[in-house]
C-alpha cells in the first residue's frame, strides 16, 4: 500500500510536557509496519459518555460551574478524564478512505494541506503556545469493501449504516496503522466518492473503547469536507475531541438560523466565524488560562477591573496584572463572562472590537445553547454579507457604553482603553 502506520512512542501529552512556544513542522508521512492481529470491532455509537468525576480541578472557586451529566457540559469544577486534555503535546494520525465507485483525484498529502498546518497554528494561538497539536499524514488512499452510497452518509444517518462504516474503516486500517501512536485520529474520506456528504462531518463517540490491535479507542473525527473545506472546520471537531459542546443552537425547523446564540463568536459556534478565537471560558476550561486570569465578582457592590484583550500573548512575568475575563457567578451552573475582543491572533478578521458579554450555562448539552452572546447593540447590526449573524456581529461594548442585565442584576460599564489594546470594566451587582 505505499507509505502507512508506522508505530512510534508515545511522548508526553499532559501539563509536564517539554516547554517552549509553537513549533510547527509539515504533517510526516505513515509508513508501513507489520500488521497486527485483527480484532472483532462492534462498533456502538453513543452520544458521547459521561465519566465519572475525574481528577479534581477547580471546585474551591466561587465563579467556576459544577459539571452536568449532560454532553459536553461547561462546567469546571472537574474534567472528564473519557477526554483528551489539550496541554503539552498530542499526536493525531489522518488516514484516507477511497472507495470503488470513484477514482480520488488528489493524493492525501494535497488534502491534508488544506488543514494541516492551519488547524495546529489556530491552536497555538488560542492556547497561547500552552498546546501543541502535531499530525502525520497518511501517504496513500486504503480502499473501503463498499461502495460510497451503500453507507447511506448524511447528517443524522442511521445508526446502523455508520457502524458499518466504522467497523469497515478500522478493518481495512489495522493492519496498516498502530494507533497506539495517537492522540486523536482523523478518518478522511474521498470528497468526490458520489456517497459522501459534507453534513456528516462529526466526531463519534463510542458508547464504550473499541479496541482496535493494541489500542483503545474512545472517538475518532470522521470527515467528509468537500474541498476546499469550510474553514475551521477541523478546529471544530477538533475542539469536540476536547470536551467542547456546539454553541449552535439547532433550530426546530429546517430552513431556521442556527447561530442564533452566539453568532460568529467561537469556533465552536460556526467554522465560518469572524471571531474564532475560543470564548475566555473554554480556555478556562482547557487549562490554557488560569485562575489569576480571571477575576470572580462574588458579591454585591461595584468593583473595578482592567481587562487585557483575549488573543493578545499571554505576559511572560505571570497572571498578575494580566487579568482576561470577569465572571460573575449569578446561579448554581450560571455565570455571566466578560473579556476583550479585538483583531488579533484568530480574531485577526473580526467584525467589531470591545467587551463582549455571555452567558454560560454548565447544565445545558452541546448544540441546546450553553453560552448565549448578550447583545450590547439590540438595534444594529454588521457585517451583512460576511457575518454569519449580523445581529451579533457589533455585540461588544465600545468605551463609554454599558449593559444592564435585568434577569441577573448586573451591570457592566466600559471605560476608555488602555495602552495594551485591553479596556478598563465597571461592574455594578445589585
Amino acid at each position: 500500500m505505499g507509505h502507512l502506520g508506522l508505530r512510534r512512542d508515545r511522548r508526553d501529552s499532559g501539563p509536564g510536557a517539554r516547554p517552549g512556544g509553537p513549533r510547527h513542522r509539515a504533517p510526516r508521512p505513515l509508513y508501513r509496519r507489520p500488521g497486527l492481529v485483527i480484532a472483532c470491532v462492534s462498533v456502538l455509537i453513543g452520544a458521547g459518555s459521561m465519566a465519572a468525576p475525574g481528577e479534581p480541578a477547580r471546585a474551591d472557586e466561587p465563579c467556576s460551574l459544577p459539571r452536568h451529566p449532560v454532553h459536553h457540559s461547561l462546567g469546571l469544577d472537574t474534567w472528564n478524564d473519557h477526554y483528551p486534555r489539550p496541554q503539552g503535546e498530542l499526536r493525531a494520525g489522518m488516514f484516507f478512505l477511497s472507495f470503488p465507485d470513484a477514482e480520488p483525484s488528489a493524493d492525501p498529502g494535497t488534502i491534508a494541506g488544506h488543514y494541516f498546518p492551519a488547524t495546529a497554528e489556530f491552536f497555538d494561538r488560542a492556547s497561547y503556545g500552552r498546546f501543541r497539536l502535531h499530525t502525520e499524514v497518511a501517504g496513500d488512499w486504503v480502499r473501503m469493501p463498499r461502495e460510497s452510497a451503500d453507507y447511506g452518509i448524511r447528517r443524522d444517518w442511521p445508526p446502523e449504516l455508520r457502524s458499518a462504516y466504522l467497523r469497515d474503516a478500522l478493518r481495512v486500517l489495522e493492519p496498516l496503522a498502530d494507533f497506539t501512536a495517537y492522540d486523536l485520529v482523523y478518518l478522511v474520506a474521498d470528497p468526490d466518492a458520489p456517497g459522501v456528504n459534507a453534513d456528516a462531518t462529526k466526531v463519534v463517540n463510542f458508547d464504550r473503547p473499541v479496541r482496535v490491535g493494541n489500542a483503545e479507542i474512545r472517538r475518532l473525527v470522521t470527515v467528509f469536507e468537500r474541498t476546499p473545506p469550510d474553514r475551521n472546520v477541523l478546529a471544530h471537531e477538533t475542539g469536540h475531541v476536547f470536551d467542547l459542546p456546539d454553541l449552535y443552537r439547532r433550530p426546530d425547523v429546517s430552513n431556521g438560523d442556527w447561530d442564533t446564540h452566539v453568532g460568529d463568536w467561537d469556533v465552536m459556534g460556526s467554522q465560518f466565524g469572524l471571531a474564532p478565537d475560543p470564548f475566555a471560558w473554554h480556555k478556562w476550561k482547557l487549562g490554557w488560562l488560569t485562575a489569576g486570569h480571571v477575576a470572580c465578582v462574588s458579591a454585591p457592590g461595584v468593583s473595578l477591573h482592567t481587562l487585557q484583550p483575549l488573543g493578545a500573548p499571554l505576559d511572560p512575568a505571570g497572571p498578575g496584572g494580566d487579568t482576561r475575563m470577569v465572571v460573575v457567578r449569578t446561579g448554581p451552573s450560571e455565570a455571566l463572562v466578560a473579556e476583550v475582543r479585538t483583531a488579533t491572533g484568530n480574531d485577526r478578521g473580526t467584525c467589531s472590537e470591545g467587551v463582549l458579554l455571555y452567558r454560560v450555562r454548565s447544565d445545558v448539552p452541546s448544540a441546546q445553547g450553553p453560552v448565549e452572546v448578550l447583545d450590547g447593540h439590540p438595534a444594529g447590526s454588521a457585517c451583512h454579507g460576511r457575518s454569519v449573524h449580523p445581529r451579533l456581529a457589533d455585540a461588544p461594548l465600545r468605551p463609554g457604553e454599558s449593559y444592564w442585565d435585568e434577569e441577573s442584576g448586573v451591570r457592566f460599564e466600559v471605560g476608555e482603553p488602555t495602552s495594551t489594546g485591553g479596556r478598563h470594566l465597571k461592574v455594578i451587582r445589585h
